[in-house]
């Protein structure tokens, strides 16, 4: 999976508040999403996001996307 271009994820833009990077590993994204998963509204996320999110949980999760805070 290529690197990931922020700015076409409004949700993951807004939690990679420390990152400077226009774009991102598919691995970090997962992480963060998971990490950070209470800041995420996800009323919010559009389509091509929440394919985004469940396709990294199959490559990095063995299929299971486990946010830590909810």
């Amino acid at each position: 999976m290529p690197v990931i271009a922020r700015d076409n994820y409004p949700e993951l833009n807004k939690i990679l508040w420390d990152i400077k990077a226009d774009k991102i590993q598919p691995k970090d994204a997962f992480e963060i999403y998971e990490r950070r998963w209470g800041y995420v509204e996800q009323q919010n996320l559009t389509q091509p996001e929440r394919k985004l999110i469940a396709k990294l949980a199959r490559l990095f999760g063995n299929g299971i996307f486990a946010p830590l805070n909810v």
